[in-house]
């Protein structure tokens, strides 16, 4: 919403979020992305005291915040933690932490291609495993698991002055921006990245543009993937977008929780948020001559 433009819509849902408590359980990681927002909207000290319970409360997993409190998905990383974390860290300045949160995620998830997966069990010893099951929930290289690190690292490199950059984070970027560019199919990537059977998913589609078109204004993957960003924009409007309701088709719908083989069976949603946001962002940014330095979205803190 800041990015699209949608002020009094922003407001409001900011206003929602401190009707009740920021940081809430079981979803800790994704109650935490709720600070970003916070700071933005210049509710700084909410922010900031929401900050103190989340540190309080984090609970961590192969060394990276673990997804939810709860005991059923003890030691599950999730890639979805990188954009709800890390962000949020890095523009109330904690650098360090969302660098090595964000490295750690790719360390964790990613393919040796650079493509990522979505979640692992990291509270079973590889060397105890009995089946690959019990270690990755879902082992695929998941669109929505590259949306969720790579927006995640654009927003966070955003507050960042580019001399502050982690370098080795930076290169995991651009590994996997590359091999995401080979993976577009006319502007599409599917509900399972690198598996040309799998459904098509424009949710993965344009958090994967928005954050390849956020991350070419801030001097990231070059060229390649500045055209990528908007022939995923084109795509989806062309083909995959309801104009008279403004939705979004054919997001991939819920989480991919299964380890099965290819076709995957999910199925598809229209509307739904995953999608509906991000497409926004990527209109602003491709199509509405956004310039996200023009924002001045910056850190608090200057390290």
């Amino acid at each position: 919403m800041y990015t699209a433009g949608l002020r009094s819509w922003f407001d409001e849902k900011v206003q929602e979020v401190l009707a009740g408590q920021v940081i809430t359980h079981p979803n800790i990681a994704d109650s935490s992305s709720r600070m970003r927002p916070l700071v933005l909207a210049g509710r700084v000290a909410e922010a900031s005291a929401a900050n103190e319970i989340f540190h309080k409360e984090r609970v961590v997993a192969g060394g990276v915040t673990q997804h939810t409190t709860a005991r059923s998905t003890h030691g599950w990383v999730f890639a979805d933690t990188a954009y709800m974390v890390p962000p949020s860290q890095a523009i109330l300045g904690n650098w360090e932490f969302a660098f090595e949160d964000l490295k750690g995620f790719h360390r964790i998830l990613a393919q040796p291609d650079g493509l990522m997966r979505h979640v692992f069990n990291a509270s079973v010893p590889k060397e105890e495993s009995y089946v690959d099951i019990d270690l990755w929930i879902d082992g695929t290289a998941w669109g929505r698991a590259n949306g969720w690190w790579m927006a995640g690292v654009v927003d966070t490199l955003e507050v960042i002055p580019q001399a502050s950059w982690d370098r080795e984070l930076v290169a995991l970027y651009e590994k996997t921006c590359a091999r995401l560019i080979e993976c577009q199919d006319e502007g599409i990537w599917r509900a399972t990245i690198d598996d040309s059977y799998s459904l098509l998913d424009t949710s993965a589609t344009v958090m994967i543009g928005y954050a390849m078109a956020k991350g070419a204004q801030l001097g990231l993957g070059g060229e390649k993937a500045e055209q990528a960003s908007f022939a995923a924009l084109e795509a989806v409007m062309r083909h995959h977008f309801d104009w008279k309701n403004a939705i979004l088709r054919n997001q991939q719908y819920g989480p991919m929780i299964v380890n099965v083989p290819s076709p995957n069976p999910r199925y598809h949603d229209h509307g739904n948020a995953y999608g509906q946001g991000f497409l926004a962002a990527l209109y602003a940014i491709n199509a509405e001559g956004v310039r996200v330095r023009d924002l001045e979205v910056q850190s608090l803190h200057k390290n």
